[in-house]
């Protein structure tokens, strides 16, 4: 009789290409005659967007912008702003066509540096890298049972999460939307942002809802008067549906933002007033969706009646246990009074950079946000400077311990800060968390299994064997050693359970 093998099949999210390229950003800003002459650049900044991303046969490719604002103050201290896009293509080379895969193109800003060449012109030079990176599924066959020849198995059960689809779902936003009343028209746009929030994702028989909005933050200059900045915020909601004939009802989701483009123009209203704004706001959803499973694996394996060629492996399965999306506030008191502000006249909150711990009950997400500081110092000079609001939030977790893990992405939502009389600014932020947890359960689990060719009938013990086994004992461990079952030694002894709990005489009965 040969033996015989059941297998399952379980998909995991595999990494099927990760990999960065550079472009280099050098040129030449040549102010209008319309702008103001430089005296003193406050900030250089570049804001990236991705306007398109393919994989064509072995090449992946993204094209976007880079977008480069100076902001810089002229000769009778009024603040200023100009930006001018550097559009860039890259391509990667992939070791095979891997059309099937979901690429997830990103890209930040590494370095960026400028200098006025004249009241006129700018010569920049910075480096951005785009990330190509490919997800896939990854098939793993899983022996779960095993019969003939005598096959003996050590089996236990398992949960995991089975992967069925990943998905890439681009979401466009745009809408006009009011300043507000009482609010100064707009003269320059400073800064716009935008920070996704899921709020619902529902999913039915081959689609997933997807429901939840972006937050878009617009720092602007009042026009006609250099005394203020505005700091105006807007919802975008968004409802998608995304189509995939893998997906079931039970599903889990889990979703990754990356925000690709955001732009803010003004817009006249009916009287010539620039008193609206022109919000765009590309994001994409990362989506994954699994099936969760209990399986059984097997760990070891022997035959009584001949020698078997047993092939064993460590594999990690994954089980998302928790989808956490939470709100919490910070809250940092930062010294600028080295700078002797008078006033802030402008605040930006880029995104935050955050990690995870877990202590026992609990999770705990600590990092940092950097800010910029534009000030008036008290001689009614604009100067520029960069602090980081650390933050720490704590929730309850009944999940903890070996092999759990979290990698959570936040989003500033909202944020404000003041000014107090001894040159130490309040700041408090809003901050967004979207976190799976996550456990990983590294198992021994076998793969293959067959009868040696060239295989012998086992070697027979005597028919009874009496033996003195010790406290904490492994009955599987006495039965594989004795070439007999594990069944039978239970009925024998009229025993349970899977180790010995004293010191004992153990009858082995050997067929």
């Amino acid at each position: 009789m040969s033996i015989e093998l059941t297998a399952a099949e379980l998909g995991s999210t595999d990494t099927l290409y990760d990999s960065f390229a550079e472009q280099g950003i050098d040129c030449d800003i040549a102010l209008p005659d319309y702008c103001p002459d430089i005296m003193r650049i406050l900030k250089c900044s570049v804001t990236n967007s991705i306007a398109g991303s393919k994989i064509t046969g072995d090449r992946a490719s993204a094209d976007g912008n880079a977008n480069i604002r100076i902001i810089y103050a002229d000769e009778k201290n009024n603040i200023c702003c100009y930006e001018q896009n550097y559009p860039f293509s890259k391509y990667a080379e992939l070791p095979a066509s891997l059309d099937g895969g979901v690429l997830c193109a990103s890209v930040k800003t590494e370095y960026v540096n400028c200098r006025a060449v004249s009241k006129k012109r700018i010569d920049i030079h910075g480096v951005i890298s785009i990330r190509f990176k490919i997800l896939g599924i990854k098939k793993n066959t899983v022996i779960t049972d095993a019969c003939g020849d005598g096959i003996q198995l050590k089996k236990s059960k398992i949960n995991a999460d089975n992967t069925v689809a990943i998905l890439s779902k681009k979401i466009q936003l745009s809408e006009t939307k009011p300043l507000g009343d009482g609010k100064a028209e707009i003269g320059r746009i400073l800064h716009a942002s935008a920070a996704p929030i899921l709020t619902e994702t529902k999913a039915i028989k081959g689609k997933l809802l997807l429901k939840g909005e972006s937050v878009v933050n617009v720092i602007y200059c009042a026009d006609g008067s250099n005394s203020e900045s505005v700091n105006v915020t807007y919802s975008l909601p968004f409802s998608e549906i995304v189509e995939a004939e893998s997906i079931v009802e039970d599903c889990k989701i889990s979703t990754y933002f990356t925000v690709l483009n955001v732009s803010a123009e003004p817009k006249a209203d009916s009287d010539g007033g620039y008193t609206q704004l022109n919000l765009c706001c590309d994001i994409c959803a990362g989506i994954t969706a699994y099936i969760p499973e209990e399986i059984s694996i097997i760990s070891d394996a022997y035959s009584t009646e001949k020698a078997i060629d047993a092939t064993y492996q460590s594999s990690d399965f994954a089980q998302i246990l928790q989808n956490i999306s939470d709100t919490f506030t910070c809250r940092e008191s930062l010294d600028l009074s080295s700078m002797n502000p008078q006033r802030i006249y402008a605040v930006i909150a880029e995104a935050p950079e955050s990690s995870c711990t877990f202590d026992t009950d609990k999770i705990i997400f600590c990092g940092h946000i950097p800010v910029k500081f534009i000030l008036i110092d008290s001689d009614g000079t604009p100067v520029f400077c960069e602090r980081e609001v650390s933050f720490e939030y704590t929730r309850s977790s009944d999940f903890s311990g070996d092999g759990v893990r979290c990698n959570p992405q936040l989003f500033v939502t909202g944020y404000s800060c003041s000014l107090g009389a001894d040159g130490k600014a309040e700041f408090k932020a809003e901050l967004n968390i979207n976190a799976p947890v996550e456990q990983i359960s590294g198992n021994h689990i076998l793969i293959d299994l067959k009868a040696c060719e060239t295989s012998e009938p086992c070697k027979k013990h005597p028919a009874l064997i009496i033996r003195f086994c010790d406290e904490g004992e492994k009955i599987w461990d006495i039965a594989r050693k004795y070439n007999t079952t594990v069944d039978d030694i239970l009925n024998e002894n009229e025993i349970s359970g899977d180790e010995l709990t004293e010191k004992m005489m153990l009858v082995i009965p050997v067929k």
